[in-house]
Protein backbone atom coordinates (compact mmCIF):
# COMPACT_ATOMS: atom_id res chain seq x y z
CA UNK A 1 0.00 0.00 0.00
CA UNK A 2 3.35 2.26 0.56
CA UNK A 3 6.21 1.21 -1.25
CA UNK A 4 9.79 1.42 -0.83
CA UNK A 5 11.08 5.17 -0.93
CA UNK A 6 9.19 6.78 2.30
CA UNK A 7 9.12 6.52 5.60
CA UNK A 8 8.00 3.28 6.24
CA UNK A 9 6.14 0.52 3.72
CA UNK A 10 3.04 -0.58 4.24
CA UNK A 11 1.54 -3.69 3.74
CA UNK A 12 -2.03 -4.68 3.73
CA UNK A 13 -3.19 -8.02 5.26
CA UNK A 14 -5.02 -9.98 2.61
CA UNK A 15 -8.79 -10.22 3.84
CA UNK A 16 -8.41 -8.05 6.64
CA UNK A 17 -8.91 -3.85 7.04
CA UNK A 18 -5.48 -3.34 8.80
CA UNK A 19 -2.18 -3.37 7.90
CA UNK A 20 1.51 -3.32 8.73
CA UNK A 21 3.74 -0.66 8.43
CA UNK A 22 7.63 -1.61 8.23
CA UNK A 23 11.08 -0.04 9.07
CA UNK A 24 14.64 -0.06 9.51
CA UNK A 25 16.95 2.63 11.22
CA UNK A 26 20.47 3.26 12.54
CA UNK A 27 22.71 6.01 12.53
CA UNK A 28 26.09 4.83 13.52
CA UNK A 29 27.59 8.65 13.35
CA UNK A 30 25.53 9.25 16.66
CA UNK A 31 26.12 5.81 18.30
CA UNK A 32 30.09 6.62 17.60
CA UNK A 33 29.90 9.87 19.51
CA UNK A 34 27.28 8.73 22.16
CA UNK A 35 26.27 4.94 21.84
CA UNK A 36 23.35 5.66 25.37
CA UNK A 37 21.55 8.65 23.26
CA UNK A 38 22.51 6.99 19.66
CA UNK A 39 20.67 3.80 20.97
CA UNK A 40 18.04 5.67 21.93
CA UNK A 41 17.77 7.70 18.48
CA UNK A 42 18.19 4.74 16.44
CA UNK A 43 14.74 3.83 18.18
CA UNK A 44 12.98 7.24 18.38
CA UNK A 45 13.76 7.58 14.25
CA UNK A 46 11.85 4.18 13.89
CA UNK A 47 8.94 4.41 15.64
CA UNK A 48 8.65 8.33 14.24
CA UNK A 49 8.92 6.53 10.82
CA UNK A 50 6.06 4.24 11.53
CA UNK A 51 3.92 6.57 13.00
CA UNK A 52 4.27 8.93 9.77
CA UNK A 53 2.47 6.84 8.10
CA UNK A 54 -0.09 6.61 10.59
CA UNK A 55 0.36 3.21 11.96
CA UNK A 56 1.22 3.12 16.09
CA UNK A 57 4.37 1.17 16.83
CA UNK A 58 4.67 -2.14 18.20
CA UNK A 59 7.67 -3.91 18.55
CA UNK A 60 10.90 -4.57 17.40
CA UNK A 61 13.58 -6.60 16.39
CA UNK A 62 17.44 -5.99 16.01
CA UNK A 63 20.99 -6.56 14.64
CA UNK A 64 23.32 -5.49 17.22
CA UNK A 65 26.87 -5.47 15.43
CA UNK A 66 29.56 -4.04 16.88
CA UNK A 67 33.59 -4.92 17.30
CA UNK A 68 35.62 -6.65 19.83
CA UNK A 69 33.91 -6.95 23.11
CA UNK A 70 36.82 -8.25 25.11
CA UNK A 71 38.01 -4.55 24.20
CA UNK A 72 36.84 -2.37 27.16
CA UNK A 73 35.77 0.33 24.56
CA UNK A 74 34.15 -1.98 22.24
CA UNK A 75 32.15 -3.47 25.39
CA UNK A 76 31.36 -0.01 26.62
CA UNK A 77 29.73 0.64 23.59
CA UNK A 78 27.69 -2.85 23.40
CA UNK A 79 26.14 -1.97 26.61
CA UNK A 80 25.46 1.77 26.69
CA UNK A 81 23.79 1.53 23.62
CA UNK A 82 21.99 -1.23 24.68
CA UNK A 83 20.70 0.62 27.72
CA UNK A 84 19.71 3.43 25.40
CA UNK A 85 17.64 0.79 23.03
CA UNK A 86 15.87 -0.58 26.19
CA UNK A 87 14.94 3.08 27.59
CA UNK A 88 13.51 3.94 24.25
CA UNK A 89 11.51 0.65 24.14
CA UNK A 90 10.14 1.04 27.66
CA UNK A 91 8.96 4.37 26.91
CA UNK A 92 7.49 3.48 23.41
CA UNK A 93 6.27 0.19 24.60
CA UNK A 94 7.82 -1.41 21.68
CA UNK A 95 9.51 -4.94 23.10
CA UNK A 96 12.31 -6.28 21.32
CA UNK A 97 10.76 -9.87 20.24
CA UNK A 98 14.03 -10.68 18.98
CA UNK A 99 17.12 -9.97 16.85
CA UNK A 100 21.13 -11.18 16.72
CA UNK A 101 24.67 -9.96 17.82
CA UNK A 102 27.08 -9.99 15.47
CA UNK A 103 30.51 -9.31 17.38
CA UNK A 104 34.46 -8.97 16.09
CA UNK A 105 33.44 -6.71 13.48
CA UNK A 106 37.05 -5.35 12.93
CA UNK A 107 39.67 -4.45 10.16
CA UNK A 108 43.43 -4.19 10.42
CA UNK A 109 42.58 -0.69 10.89
CA UNK A 110 40.35 -0.58 13.87
CA UNK A 111 36.47 -1.71 14.92
CA UNK A 112 33.73 -0.57 12.82
CA UNK A 113 31.26 2.09 14.47
CA UNK A 114 28.47 1.05 16.35
CA UNK A 115 25.45 -0.72 14.12
CA UNK A 116 22.68 -1.57 16.47
CA UNK A 117 20.22 -1.84 13.73
CA UNK A 118 16.61 -1.26 14.49
CA UNK A 119 13.98 -2.75 12.50
CA UNK A 120 10.00 -1.59 13.84
CA UNK A 121 7.02 -3.01 12.95
CA UNK A 122 3.32 -1.28 13.40
CA UNK A 123 -0.26 -1.61 13.44
CA UNK A 124 -2.46 0.89 11.14
CA UNK A 125 -5.96 -0.25 11.89
CA UNK A 126 -7.68 0.79 8.98
CA UNK A 127 -4.96 0.78 5.87
CA UNK A 128 -7.12 3.23 4.14
CA UNK A 129 -5.75 5.80 6.78
CA UNK A 130 -2.06 5.54 5.51
CA UNK A 131 0.01 8.49 5.13
CA UNK A 132 2.63 8.94 2.61
CA UNK A 133 5.98 10.64 3.16
CA UNK A 134 5.92 12.77 -0.28
CA UNK A 135 3.86 16.41 -1.15
CA UNK A 136 1.28 15.56 -3.50
CA UNK A 137 -0.91 18.37 -3.53
CA UNK A 138 -0.75 22.08 -4.85
CA UNK A 139 -2.14 24.53 -2.35
CA UNK A 140 -1.86 22.14 0.42
CA UNK A 141 -0.06 23.81 3.87
CA UNK A 142 3.65 22.85 4.92
CA UNK A 143 3.72 22.47 8.11
CA UNK A 144 6.39 21.66 11.23
CA UNK A 145 5.81 19.34 13.77
CA UNK A 146 7.73 20.19 17.12
CA UNK A 147 10.66 22.53 18.17
CA UNK A 148 14.35 22.80 17.41
CA UNK A 149 17.59 23.80 19.55
CA UNK A 150 19.76 23.72 16.09
CA UNK A 151 21.71 20.68 17.30
CA UNK A 152 24.83 20.11 15.13
CA UNK A 153 26.73 17.62 17.31
CA UNK A 154 26.91 14.38 15.00
CA UNK A 155 25.54 15.75 12.43
CA UNK A 156 25.21 14.83 8.76
CA UNK A 157 26.20 19.02 7.78
CA UNK A 158 29.55 18.77 10.05
CA UNK A 159 30.26 15.82 8.48
CA UNK A 160 30.00 15.87 5.11
CA UNK A 161 30.69 19.39 4.55
CA UNK A 162 33.20 20.40 6.96
CA UNK A 163 34.64 16.40 7.32
CA UNK A 164 34.37 16.51 11.10
CA UNK A 165 32.31 14.22 13.48
CA UNK A 166 32.14 14.79 16.70
CA UNK A 167 30.47 17.01 19.03
CA UNK A 168 27.02 16.08 21.66
CA UNK A 169 24.37 14.48 19.44
CA UNK A 170 20.96 16.19 20.56
CA UNK A 171 19.40 14.56 23.25
CA UNK A 172 16.39 11.96 23.20
CA UNK A 173 13.81 13.75 24.30
CA UNK A 174 11.75 10.49 24.88
CA UNK A 175 8.73 12.06 26.19
CA UNK A 176 8.63 14.33 23.04
CA UNK A 177 8.73 11.63 20.75
CA UNK A 178 5.79 9.71 22.57
CA UNK A 179 3.42 12.64 22.09
CA UNK A 180 4.51 13.11 18.27
CA UNK A 181 4.11 9.56 18.10
CA UNK A 182 0.44 10.10 19.19
CA UNK A 183 -0.28 13.06 17.06
CA UNK A 184 1.37 11.54 13.91
CA UNK A 185 -1.36 8.39 14.62
CA UNK A 186 -4.71 10.19 16.03
CA UNK A 187 -4.51 12.86 13.13
CA UNK A 188 -3.80 10.16 10.58
CA UNK A 189 -7.10 8.43 11.83
CA UNK A 190 -9.05 11.42 11.65
CA UNK A 191 -7.90 12.18 8.05
CA UNK A 192 -5.92 15.52 8.76
CA UNK A 193 -2.76 14.67 6.94
CA UNK A 194 -1.78 14.57 3.15
CA UNK A 195 2.03 13.66 4.03
CA UNK A 196 4.12 13.18 6.85
CA UNK A 197 7.77 12.90 6.79
CA UNK A 198 10.00 12.52 9.83
CA UNK A 199 13.54 15.04 10.39
CA UNK A 200 16.12 12.88 11.18
CA UNK A 201 19.91 12.82 9.09
CA UNK A 202 20.31 16.19 7.44
CA UNK A 203 17.70 18.21 9.42
CA UNK A 204 14.60 20.16 8.26
CA UNK A 205 16.55 21.00 4.92
CA UNK A 206 16.93 17.48 4.12
CA UNK A 207 13.35 16.70 5.15
CA UNK A 208 12.01 19.27 2.74
CA UNK A 209 13.89 18.40 -0.19
CA UNK A 210 12.71 14.89 0.63
CA UNK A 211 9.24 15.32 0.90
CA UNK A 212 9.01 17.94 -2.12
CA UNK A 213 11.00 15.31 -4.94
CA UNK A 214 9.26 12.08 -4.07
CA UNK A 215 9.72 9.04 -4.12
CA UNK A 216 11.74 6.81 -6.86
CA UNK A 217 8.37 6.14 -8.79
CA UNK A 218 6.68 9.13 -8.02
CA UNK A 219 5.18 10.75 -11.63
CA UNK A 220 6.06 14.74 -10.39
CA UNK A 221 8.06 16.17 -7.45
CA UNK A 222 6.33 19.09 -6.20
CA UNK A 223 7.58 22.53 -5.49
CA UNK A 224 7.11 24.17 -2.32
CA UNK A 225 7.79 27.92 -0.41
CA UNK A 226 8.52 27.65 2.90
CA UNK A 227 9.29 30.50 5.37
CA UNK A 228 11.09 29.54 8.38
CA UNK A 229 11.65 33.08 9.92
CA UNK A 230 8.82 32.36 12.78
CA UNK A 231 10.86 29.05 13.29
CA UNK A 232 13.74 28.49 15.41
CA UNK A 233 13.47 31.94 15.91
CA UNK A 234 17.23 33.74 16.80
CA UNK A 235 19.02 30.19 14.85
CA UNK A 236 21.91 30.96 12.22
CA UNK A 237 21.14 29.30 8.79
CA UNK A 238 23.25 26.23 9.63
CA UNK A 239 21.68 24.94 12.64
CA UNK A 240 18.39 26.09 11.50
CA UNK A 241 18.22 24.38 8.42
CA UNK A 242 20.49 21.40 9.11
CA UNK A 243 20.20 20.74 13.01
CA UNK A 244 19.60 16.97 13.78
CA UNK A 245 16.77 17.52 16.65
CA UNK A 246 14.48 14.60 17.24
CA UNK A 247 10.95 14.81 17.84
CA UNK A 248 9.88 16.33 14.65
CA UNK A 249 8.25 15.93 11.19
CA UNK A 250 7.55 17.46 8.15
CA UNK A 251 3.69 17.08 7.66
CA UNK A 252 1.17 18.57 4.59
CA UNK A 253 -2.43 18.77 5.18
CA UNK A 254 -5.36 20.19 3.00
CA UNK A 255 -6.02 24.29 3.86
CA UNK A 256 -8.96 23.35 5.32
CA UNK A 257 -8.07 21.33 7.81
CA UNK A 258 -4.78 23.34 9.09
CA UNK A 259 -7.17 24.77 11.99
CA UNK A 260 -8.23 21.08 13.51
CA UNK A 261 -4.43 19.89 12.64
CA UNK A 262 -3.28 22.86 15.02
CA UNK A 263 -5.92 22.26 17.69
CA UNK A 264 -4.94 18.52 17.66
CA UNK A 265 -1.15 19.68 18.23
CA UNK A 266 -1.88 21.70 21.40
CA UNK A 267 -4.25 18.91 22.77
CA UNK A 268 -0.99 16.82 22.31
CA UNK A 269 1.04 18.84 23.53
CA UNK A 270 3.38 19.34 20.16
CA UNK A 271 4.38 22.75 19.17
CA UNK A 272 3.32 23.64 15.33
CA UNK A 273 4.87 26.03 13.15
CA UNK A 274 2.28 26.45 9.85
CA UNK A 275 5.32 27.35 7.58
CA UNK A 276 4.51 27.28 3.82
CA UNK A 277 2.65 25.90 0.99
CA UNK A 278 2.96 22.90 -2.06
CA UNK A 279 3.51 24.33 -5.26
CA UNK A 280 3.26 23.10 -8.80
CA UNK A 281 4.54 20.16 -9.76
CA UNK A 282 8.20 19.91 -11.21
CA UNK A 283 8.45 22.91 -9.41
CA UNK A 284 11.20 24.89 -7.22
CA UNK A 285 11.72 24.63 -3.47
CA UNK A 286 12.12 28.06 -2.25
CA UNK A 287 12.86 28.30 1.74
CA UNK A 288 13.81 31.86 3.30
CA UNK A 289 14.94 32.22 6.91
CA UNK A 290 16.33 35.22 8.81
CA UNK A 291 18.98 36.04 6.43
CA UNK A 292 18.10 35.24 3.39
CA UNK A 293 16.29 32.88 0.38
CA UNK A 294 17.38 30.01 -1.16
CA UNK A 295 16.17 27.87 -3.52
CA UNK A 296 16.91 24.14 -5.57
CA UNK A 297 15.62 23.15 -8.91
CA UNK A 298 13.39 19.55 -7.97
CA UNK A 299 14.67 18.27 -11.30
CA UNK A 300 18.34 18.77 -10.22
CA UNK A 301 17.62 17.44 -6.42
CA UNK A 302 15.79 14.42 -7.95
CA UNK A 303 18.68 13.48 -10.07
CA UNK A 304 21.62 14.19 -7.12
CA UNK A 305 19.46 12.29 -5.22
CA UNK A 306 18.15 9.00 -7.08
CA UNK A 307 21.52 8.94 -9.04
CA UNK A 308 23.67 8.85 -6.07
CA UNK A 309 24.53 5.14 -6.21
CA UNK A 310 24.73 4.44 -9.90
CA UNK A 311 27.45 7.74 -9.88
CA UNK A 312 29.53 6.44 -6.88
CA UNK A 313 29.65 3.15 -8.88
CA UNK A 314 30.75 5.23 -12.38
CA UNK A 315 33.72 6.79 -9.92
CA UNK A 316 34.58 3.69 -8.49
CA UNK A 317 35.17 2.03 -11.86
CA UNK A 318 37.38 5.14 -13.54
CA UNK A 319 38.81 5.18 -10.15
CA UNK A 320 40.16 1.53 -10.51
CA UNK A 321 40.93 1.77 -14.06
CA UNK A 322 43.09 4.78 -13.56
CA UNK A 323 44.85 2.62 -10.91
CA UNK A 324 45.15 -0.06 -13.61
Amino acid sequence: MIAPGGDAGVIQVPGATFGLAVTLDCNARLLALDPFEGGKAAVAEAARNIACTGARPLGITDCLNFGNPEKPEVFFQFREACRGISEACVAFDTPVTGGNVSFYNESPSGAIDPTPTIGMVGVLERVTDRVPSHFGEPGDRILILGATRGALGGSAYWAELAGFVGGQPARVDLEAERRLQHLLVDAAGQGLLRSAHDCSEGGLAVALAEAAIGGPYARHAFGATVALEAYGAGLADAPLLFGEDGARAVVSAAAGDVERLKDLCATHGVPVCDAGSVDSANGMLRVSTGSGALEWDLRHLRRTYFDAIPRRMRHTEVDRSVEA
